[in-house]
């Protein structure tokens, strides 16, 4: 036992600090170990993903590639778009107008759930 009658106060409370040290180091390893072993499966199971769904010889197509390839179109049809909708909210010509950069605009809810709260707004004015 770690604790006896004949100990004294000082000396429990150092087993005591031992004990609480020790299971604190045991939980700490076995996290560690089921880190790496979470780490390992992902490993295994990601090469193997991979290999079953491409091909031989032909590598995926990424998004970024993807875009890259159609970006010269869309950016003249965007920008064509995008003048004449300011135009036409303006209620001027198009002439005067250069749109020098576009950034989009993450949107955070659905597009429904949008015009529905839009809806709602307009209806309490």
């Amino acid at each position: 036992m770690l604790f006896n009658e004949s100990m004294s106060l000082g000396e429990k409370f150092v087993n005591s600090i031992a004990i609480t040290i020790l299971g604190m180091l045991v939980v700490f390893s076995v996290l560690i170990i089921i880190s790496y072993s979470l780490d390992l499966l992902r490993i295994l199971f990601s090469k193997e993903s991979e290999k079953k769904n491409t091909p031989d010889g032909i590598k995926p197509v990424t998004q970024s590639a993807a875009v890259a390839a159609t970006n010269d179109e869309d950016d003249t049809d965007l920008l064509v778009i995008i003048t004449a909708a300011i135009a036409a909210e303006t209620e001027s010509s198009a002439d005067g107008i250069i749109v020098r950069s576009i950034t989009p605009i993450l949107q955070k809810n659905n597009m429904w759930a949008t015009a529905g709260r839009q809806q709602q707004m307009l209806e309490r004015l």
